[in-house]
């Protein structure tokens, strides 16, 4: 009791020291709860967030301006580009032909014609007059007779000796005929063996053979081929209008017009 009465006060402070621990363990203290783990729905949240500020930097760094060097020079390609393709086209336009912008092709795969040379025209939209012009014709196979030995043995005899199936001669035409047009009646008016097809996708007739020498009976790049005054125009011959004073040449091909003077690109 004397240790009491002397320590008492100790004593106190010692039972509401114990007092305010047991009920603070009691109420649950002012300890913090577990900390929650993030929900599909947040982490989804995060995800999102952190996809859109990737997509604003990737914005961001795709708004960066060249260096004022490199700007000047692409714009100043882009338009030399779009310049010669205008050119390009404005030639072929007054040249009277319809151009496809990425072929350079018109409606029917033709090659826009050399400056100078005259355009196809369409057949079907042609009209024929009653004014008569002239000009010459000549159908030869000289080439055959290089190459006898590829014929036919049936066919060797229909190769005239010197070559020459229509001699070269001034012959009359109508205003406005094609090439075909006067290939096809000088063949009936003297008899020569003459045939053809037409061909939709070119607008235009093929001849497939002239007194019985057809294409291929030659070779697989054997055929028949036309000239207008020393060049091979690179359309059919039904689009090929014809002009007082003309030169026509028929020539027959063993070699895709190599052996017959054409320059192929």
């Amino acid at each position: 009791m004397r240790f009491v009465k002397k320590h008492k006060g100790k004593i106190a402070f010692l039972i509401l020291i114990s007092a305010v621990l047991i009920f603070a363990y009691i109420r649950g203290g002012n300890v913090p709860p577990p900390k929650e783990e993030n929900t599909v729905a947040d982490i989804e949240t995060i995800v999102e967030k952190d996809e859109n500020k990737n997509a604003e930097e990737i914005i961001i760094k795709e708004e960066v301006a060249l260096p004022e060097d490199t700007a000047e020079e692409s714009v100043e390609k882009e338009t030399d580009t779009q310049q010669a393709s205008q050119e390009n086209i404005d030639y072929s336009t007054q040249q009277g032909m319809i151009i496809d912008e990425k072929t350079g092709m018109d409606k029917y795969n033709t090659q826009p014609v050399p400056e100078g040379k005259p355009v196809p025209i369409e057949p079907q939209t042609v009209t024929i007059s009653d004014k008569q012009l002239t000009c010459t014709l000549s159908v030869r196979c000289d080439t055959l007779l290089e190459n006898i030995e590829w014929i036919d043995a049936q066919k060797v005899e229909l190769v005239p000796l010197d070559g020459v199936i229509f001699a070269e001669r001034e012959v009359s035409f109508y205003e406005g005929e094609s090439v075909f047009n006067l290939l096809l009646r000088e063949m009936k008016r003297n008899k020569i063996h003459m045939e053809y097809s037409n061909t939709p996708i070119y607008n235009s007739v093929y001849i497939e053979g002239i007194n019985n020498l057809y294409e291929f009976d030659c070779g697989e790049l054997s055929g028949w081929m036309y000239k207008v005054n020393g060049w091979f125009p690179n359309y059919g011959c039904s689009r090929y209008q014809l002009k007082q004073g003309d030169r026509v040449e028929w020539v027959y091909t063993c070699d895709l017009g190599k052996d017959v003077g054409e320059k192929l690109e």
